[in-house]
C-alpha cells in the first residue's frame, strides 16, 4: 500500500489523468498482474507472440506505434527495437518504472496521449458545468509514410472504463442507457480509425466475457466491446483474468480474446 501511494504521488501526469482516475488504475492494474502471474501468463505470452507475427509481415520497418503500451506487459520492446528504426509507445499515463525501461533504447520514445481524444474535453466539461458528452473523434499525428505498423493492444474494450465510471458519478441525472451509447461511439470510433489508417494494422483485444461458478458453469456471459461486430480473428485465445476472490467469491472470470493482422 506504501509503494503504491508513493506511485500515485510521484507520478507525473496531466491533471485531468489523475483526477478521472487513469493513474489509480494503471496502478490497479500492476497490483493485480502481481496477484495473478500465473493466471495471465498465457495470454501475454500469446500477446506478444502475435505482435512478432504482425512485425515481421510489416514491409515497412521504419516507425511502429503502439496504442495501449502500458506497463509493457504485452509488449516485446526489446525485439521491436531491433525490427525498426523508431518505437513509439502511446498511452494516457506512463508509470516510473516504464519511463526507466523506455530509456535503456535510443529508438524508443514514449508520447503522452488520450487514444480516445475525449478524456480531457469530458472533464473540462464536467470542471465548467457543461454536461455534454464530447463526441470520440481519435486522432494519431504520430502517423505518416514512415509508420509500417500501429498496434492497438488490449484496449479496445478499456476504451471506456475510466470515462464511463466518471461520467456516471459527476453527471447526475444523465439516463444510464445514454452514456452506454455514448461508450459504443467511442469504441466504434476507435475501430473505424484504425481499420482507416493507411499502414498496417494489428489489433488484439477481448470482444466477450463470461464468468464461471465455483462448479465451472457459466453464470454471466457478454460482449466486452459494446456489442460491436468484428471480423472472425486471425488468432485468439483466453485470458483467465479474475479467479474467485478476487471480484467476486462466487465467480470467476475469463475473456475471448482475438488478434487481427490487417
Amino acid at each position: 500500500m506504501i509503494l503504491e501511494l508513493f506511485t500515485y504521488i510521484t507520478t507525473r501526469c496531466p491533471r485531468y489523468v489523475r483526477r478521472m482516475g487513469y493513474l489509480s488504475e494503471a496502478i490497479g492494474l500492476k497490483c493485480r498482474y502481481k496477484r495473478h502471474l500465473d493466471s495471465w501468463r498465457h495470454h501475454l505470452e500469446k500477446t506478444r507472440q502475435f505482435v512478432l507475427f504482425a512485425a515481421s509481415k510489416s514491409q515497412r520497418r521504419e516507425k511502429v506505434i503502439i496504442l495501449g503500451s502500458g506497463l509493457l506487459l504485452d509488449v516485446p520492446l526489446e525485439t521491436l527495437s531491433s525490427m525498426f528504426r523508431e518505437v513509439v509507445l502511446i498511452d494516457i499515463v506512463c508509470l516510473p518504472e516504464v519511463h526507466r525501461c523506455i530509456k535503456g533504447y535510443d529508438n524508443v520514445r514514449f508520447l503522452q496521449q488520450d487514444v480516445t481524444n475525449i478524456a480531457g474535453t469530458l472533464y473540462q466539461n464536467i470542471l465548467y458545468g457543461r454536461h455534454e458528452l464530447p463526441s470520440a473523434g481519435p486522432v494519431l499525428p504520430e502517423i505518416g509514410k514512415d509508420t509500417g505498423l500501429v498496434i492497438s493492444l488490449n484496449i479496445l474494450s478499456q476504451l471506456t472504463v475510466v470515462l464511463r465510471k466518471y461520467a456516471l458519478k459527476k453527471l447526475t441525472g444523465i439516463a444510464k442507457d445514454h452514456v452506454e451509447a455514448w461508450c459504443r461511439q467511442i469504441i466504434e470510433a476507435h475501430y473505424t480509425f484504425l481499420m482507416s489508417l493507411p499502414c498496417n494494422v494489428c489489433l488484439i483485444a477481448d470482444h466477450r466475457y463470461k464468468k464461471h461458478d465455483r462448479n465451472g458453469k457459466i453464470a454471466a456471459q457478454g460482449s466486452t466491446i459494446s456489442g460491436i461486430f468484428l471480423p472472425e480473428p486471425d488468432d485468439s485465445w483466453t485470458w483467465n483474468i479474475t479467479p474467485i476472490g478476487e471480484e467476486s467469491r462466487f465467480h470467476s472470470k475469463e475473456l475471448d480474446v482475438g488478434a487481427w493482422y490487417i
